[in-house]
This record gives C-alpha cells, structure tokens and sequence, in this order.
C-alpha cells in the first residue's frame, strides 16, 4: 500500500469535511454539534498541514518556503558521510563481521557445493572448456624459469649429508661399497687422463715455483737448476702425472692401505651424527656451489616445450583424466580428514579477518562514493525508502491527533469554560 497517497487522500478528505463544516456553520448557527463538527474539523486539518509541512520541510521546499527547509538536500554531504559512517562502524563494524564470519563454517559450505550443489560438474566442465587455452598460452620461457627457480630451492633446501649417509649405508649392507669405490677411482682416472689434466698440473707447479722464489739469489738458482736439467717444470709434471695415475690404480686394491682406510671410514661415517661429521658443511658449501653453476635453462625449456607440446594434442585427454583421477583421491582424502578440515578452515576464517582488518574502511567508502552519485531527487527517494512508511503516518496521524486535541478543546471550552470560568471571571471584572 502507498502511504503517501493515503496520507494526502486523508488530508484531502479533511479539507474537504471542513470546508462542509464552515457551510454547515453558515447555515446552521448556534448548533452545538455543528459548533463542535467545526471545531474538530479545523484541529485535524491545521494538524495535518502542520505535520505535511514538516515531514516535506525534510526533503524539499513546501510552498517554496526556503528558510530552514530542504534539510536533506542542503546538508547533502553530511548526511552522506554520517550514513558512511554509520554502516562502517555501526552496521558492519569489524567485530560484527567476525562475529557473523565465525558462525559460518566454510568447508560444509564448499563440501556440500562440490558434492550436492553441481559444483564438481561446473568446476570440470570450465576445466575442460578452457584448459587448452591456458595450455596454449602457456609462455615456456616463463614456465622454464619458474621451474629452473623452484628446482634450486628445493635442492638448497635439502640436506645432502644425510642423503650421502643413506648412500653409503645401503652401499655398505649391499656390499656395493667396493663397487662404487671402484667406480669412483675409475672415473678419477679418466679425469686425469685428460690433457687439460697435464696441463692444469703444470700450471700449479709452475705457480709454486714462482711463490717461493721470490729472491734474486732463488731464481738464479732454478735459473741455474732449469739448464743443468737437475730442475725441469716438465719433468716435474710427468712425475707427478705419473705418480697420480699409479696411486689411483693402487688404490683400487682392496688390500691398499688407503683403500681400507677409505672403507673404514665410510663406516664411521654412517654411525656418525650429522652435526659430528667436521666436512658437512664443505658439502653443503659444495652443493650450493654447484648450484649456482649448473645451467638448467636449456635443458628446463626444452623439456617445458615437448611437455606442453604433448599434452596439449594426444595427451591431453589422459592429462585431464590423470588430474580428475588425483582431485577425486584428494578431495575424498579431505572429507575423511577433520584435522584438515579444521585446518582448512581456520586458514580460510584467518584469511578472511586479515582481509576485513586491512579492507574495512572500504565499506564506507563505497557506500559514500555511491551515495554521492544520486540526484537530490533520487537521494531524497533513498532516504523515504530507507525511512518506510513512519513518515507518512505521521501526517496520518497529525489528522487524528489535530481531531482528538479539537474536541476535547470543544468540550472543555464549551461545557465547562464558558459555563464555570467565564461567569466567574464577568463577575470579577464587573463587580469592579
């Protein structure tokens, strides 16, 4: 029902009842029910004027009156923040926010919308429709890099000491500790037999021989010692070059005395405590070393290039079996798992509260942004919207109210004032 239209019928109505009543006075005198049909008339229609003028004072000019009318329109700006402000701290204050977030359990809510809401058939079928897009534009160089990053870190993260002591414990109980000795020294062999070997060689003999002579009288000498052939950098580095090969070929005796000793150390090794063993951080230093100096980029993009070549043609439907396959494992996984669940949702209420603290002034923001794009008509509508029917039943009632107060004022003034009062005040005054 539109008050507002009822509310004007009414005052109409009353307009009209006392327009009769002044006809009716015209005609009729000194009728009393006339007299008080008037009376009451008149107090209801002066109360709902009175009562129209007000509540359309709040919003526009009545009558093109225009001082302190318009309340609204004229302090416009302030209304808007004070409504900004109201639902901010008010409506939706942070703690109530958190209150309402932390009666609603997340995880039934997405559980039952995968399960029972079509929210597994909607999650496939966007998979299916868009995922050879998102392969196609997958850019290899990124993915590569991206790949090439992780790799690293992960294997910084991980400690090869105790990898290394795994190694060597399986090789141990396995009896494949000799094999791998073995294969170690032969791999040795093959490096030294290079010719980069010799020369290295020769460069650090030469280099020592520069260090310690320093002096005048020390050069001449190996000067001296060089042309007699009793000092030869070369020769030096043939023996040492021979000396190595013969000490690694020896050493692959299991009963050289250095072979056992590496043996025997290997076992102390494997009963050793990792914070025990005094080269385990040279290892560590040692792998990040290699880590730095290993180049995977070419080999990472290659291989980003083939995978997404191949699960973007043929693979492609097996890829996405093989992750509906896995999801399905998981996601059963999870709703047997209330420890999870719980952990699940503790992190989606944490993210949630973390993103209200940080965001909340937002609300009100928003709110006065989109307040402040209304006209004054369609602010002053928002306002009667927001304000119900209260308002236009206070016109209503400024009819009734304006009738009642009329006749009991008629009655008062008419059976007991003028009767009682008025004679007492003549007589006072004329007695004088």
């Amino acid at each position: 029902m539109n008050y507002k239209n009822m509310a004007n019928k009414i005052l109409a109505f009353v307009f009209s009842l006392f327009l009769l009543s002044i006809v009716l006075r015209y005609v009729y005198r000194d009728v009393v029910a006339i007299e008080m049909f008037y009376t009451v008339m008149e107090a209801a229609l002066v109360g709902g004027i009175a009562d129209w003028f007000a509540i359309t004072a709040i919003f526009k000019k009545p009558l093109g009156f225009s001082w302190h009318t318009a309340l609204i329109p004229r302090h416009r700006d302030r209304v808007i923040l004070a409504i900004g402000d109201m639902v901010e701290q008010d409506l939706l204050s942070v703690k109530s926010i958190k209150q309402r977030v932390d009666k609603v359990c997340f995880v039934e809510l997405i559980i039952d919308w995968i399960d029972h809401q079509g929210g597994r058939q909607l999650l496939r079928s966007l998979l299916d429709k868009h995922s050879r897009d998102i392969i196609r534009n997958l850019d290899p160089l990124l993915l590569s890099g991206y790949l090439e990053t992780f790799i690293k870190t992960k294997i910084r993260e991980v400690k090869i000491t105790p990898l290394f002591k795994e190694l060597m414990k399986w090789g141990l109980e396995q009896e494949k500790d000799e094999y791998l000795l073995i294969v170690i020294l032969d791999e040795l062999i093959a490096r030294i037999q290079r010719p980069d070997t010799r020369m290295a060689i020769y460069q650090y003999v030469e280099d020592l021989k520069q260090t310690n002579t320093k002096s005048l009288l020390e050069k001449t000498l190996v000067w001296i010692g060089e042309q007699t052939n009793s000092m030869n950098v070369s020769d030096v580095t043939d023996a040492l070059y021979e000396e190595l090969l013969n000490i690694l070929q020896e050493m692959k005796n299991p009963e050289h005395i250095l072979h056992k000793w590496i043996h025997e150390r290997l076992r102390e090794i494997v009963n050793q405590p990792d914070h025990e063993i005094p080269w385990a951080d040279e290892m560590e230093h040692w792998k990040a070393a290699v880590v730095e100096r290993v180049e995977l980029t070419e080999m990472v993009i290659h291989l980003t290039k083939n995978f997404i070549e191949k699960i973007s043609t043929s693979a492609h439907a097996h890829l996405l079996d093989w992750i509906y396959s896995q999801a399905d494992q998981h996601w059963a996984g999870l709703k047997s798992d209330y420890e999870m669940q719980h952990w699940l949702e503790t992190r989606i209420k944490q993210a949630i509260f973390d993103l209200v603290e940080k965001e909340h002034y937002l609300i009100g923001t928003v709110v006065q942004e989109v307040l402040s794009t209304f006209t004054d008509e369609d602010f002053n509508r928002f306002i009667e919207d927001k304000a119900g029917d209260d308002l236009q039943w206070i016109r209503i009632n400024g009819c009734v109210v304006g009738a009642v107060v009329g006749l009991i004022m008629f009655i008062f003034l008419h059976y007991f004032y003028d009767q009682n009062v008025v004679p007492i005040l003549q007589s006072w005054v004329y007695g004088r």
